[in-house]
C-alpha cells in the first residue's frame, strides 16, 4: 500500500500471449528473478493495440498480428522506494514464423525472451501473477474477457 509521500507512478501496459505447441513466450528483464509478457507502455496518442504491435517489434525486430482481447490484470508493486500500480491489457498475438524450438532474439541489450511449457509459468515466475489465470482460461476455452487484481477485494 502506497505511503502519503511516497513517490508514485502509474502505468497503462499492453502485453502479448505469444503461444505456439504448448509453448508461452516471455520476457526477462536480465538481473530479475520473474518473467513478463512481451509488450510494454502505451504511449499517449497512441492506442493500446498499436502499442503492442510497435512494442513487439522495438524489442524482438518482428512484425506481429495482435488478435482479440482477452483480458486485463491490475497490479501494485514497489521498487526502489517508489510505488507503481500498473494495469495490463492482454491480447492474444502471433509472430510469422513462431517456433518454440528456437528463441527471438532481442533488440534490447536489458531483455531477452525464450520460450517456455504452457504448464511452467510457475516455475518461471510470470508477473503479475494474476497473469496466470488468464492465460490459463483462454487455453482452456473458458469464455473471457477477463479480470485479475493483486489488490485485496473490497
Amino acid at each position: 500500500m502506497i505511503k502519503e509521500e511516497q513517490p508514485h507512478k502509474y502505468h497503462v501496459l499492453a502485453r502479448g500471449v505469444i503461444l505456439t505447441d504448448n509453448h508461452l513466450l516471455v520476457a526477462h528483464c536480465i538481473g530479475m528473478d520473474n518473467t513478463f509478457l512481451p509488450g510494454g507502455h502505451v504511449e499517449f496518442h497512441e492506442s493500446i493495440r498499436t502499442s503492442l504491435y510497435r512494442e513487439i517489434n522495438e524489442e524482438l525486430g518482428l512484425i506481429s498480428e495482435v488478435g482479440p482481447y482477452i483480458g486485463a490484470v491490475e497490479a501494485e508493486h514497489e521498487d526502489e522506494g517508489t510505488y507503481h500500480q500498473e494495469i495490463n491489457h492482454i491480447f492474444i498475438t502471433k509472430l510469422e514464423n513462431a517456433d518454440y524450438r528456437k528463441n527471438p532474439e532481442s533488440k534490447e541489450s536489458h531483455l531477452e525472451f525464450y520460450w517456455i511449457p504452457i504448464n511452467e509459468m510457475d516455475r518461471h515466475n510470470l508477473l503479475p501473477q494474476p497473469m496466470r489465470k488468464i492465460i490459463e482460461n483462454y487455453i482452456n476455452d473458458v469464455e473471457g474477457p477477463f479480470f485479475e487484481s493483486t489488490f485485496e477485494e473490497v
